[in-house]
């Protein structure tokens, strides 16, 4: 048995400590933690002619010894509005890698998604006879056609897509399909003298045909949108007979983001 003066040593020591840990105790603190996922790296895309665009790594909320929320702050980001909401989906990186593989600016591929669907993966396709779906908004034939293109030129994707028309349904494999019309459209414009196609530029190719979009691409601002397109694809995409191709442009525009501006090839 222990002497007893070590008895006492030990109890004193205890209370000693004890002390300590309530005096620590007192001091006021705080501490920040992440409010969401933890940070990890991304790609940064590079955009000719607009910054570099970086994901926003969440809200970082301050937290006080009490528990309660000091501050909450939002870390600043900069770039194509367009590009930040395709980076927002779950899919987004990858759509965006596609589009890079095929030679297309992510930003433009961006703003088409954008304005197609707000970069959402919705489903509208209503049968046999309208089969336009997805967050490209592509009917299956046009769809279909374009992948075959891709994967000729780029076979390497097909390890990163999934096969058959389901992959009208996973925006990553469309995004494939919808850069390629993008690019040959954007080809097509060069040919006929516009030397850096935008995403605006190309936009009436992507939703009135080749010929008609090519007219309006090339259309002075003063010109009526009725003379190049018909007046159902003008009732179904919302267009008054009185608009001109330069409120059609404006409009369009404000609808693509800043990413409208952004070139279609990259450099």
């Amino acid at each position: 048995m222990p002497p007893p003066f070590k008895q006492s040593f030990l109890i004193t020591g205890l209370a000693f400590s004890a002390g300590l840990g309530l005096s620590g105790s007192c001091q006021a603190q705080s501490i920040e933690v992440p409010n969401g996922l933890p940070e990890v790296p991304h790609v940064v895309y590079p955009e000719v002619g607009l910054p570099n665009f970086t994901v926003p790594a969440g809200t970082v909320q301050q937290i006080g010894g009490d528990g309660k929320v000091i501050q909450t702050t939002q870390p600043v980001s900069t770039g194509s509005d367009s590009l930040q909401t395709l980076y927002s989906r779950a899919w987004g990186y990858q759509a965006a890698d596609n589009a890079s593989s095929i030679g297309v600016n992510p930003a433009a591929l961006a703003a088409t998604c954008q304005v197609e669907s707000g970069c959402q993966n919705v489903y509208t396709a209503t049968g046999s006879g309208h089969t336009i779906t997805g967050a490209f908004q592509m009917a299956n034939g046009t769809y279909s056609e374009e992948m075959s293109k891709a994967l000729a030129s780029n076979p390497g994707l097909a390890s990163t897509i999934t096969s058959g028309t389901a992959g009208q349904q996973d925006p990553a494999t469309q995004a494939v399909a919808a850069a390629q019309y993008m690019k040959e459209e954007a080809m097509t414009l060069q040919a006929q003298g516009i030397s850096n196609p935008t995403a605006l530029d190309t936009r009436a190719m992507y939703n009135f045909g080749s010929h008609a979009g090519a007219q309006v691409a090339q259309a002075d601002d003063s010109a009526m949108m009725s003379d190049f397109i018909s007046s159902t694809a003008m009732s179904n995409n919302n267009i008054s007979s009185g608009t001109t191709v330069g409120e059609w442009r404006q409009s369009t525009a404000n609808k693509m983001g800043t990413g409208a501006s952004a070139p279609v090839l990259q450099s």
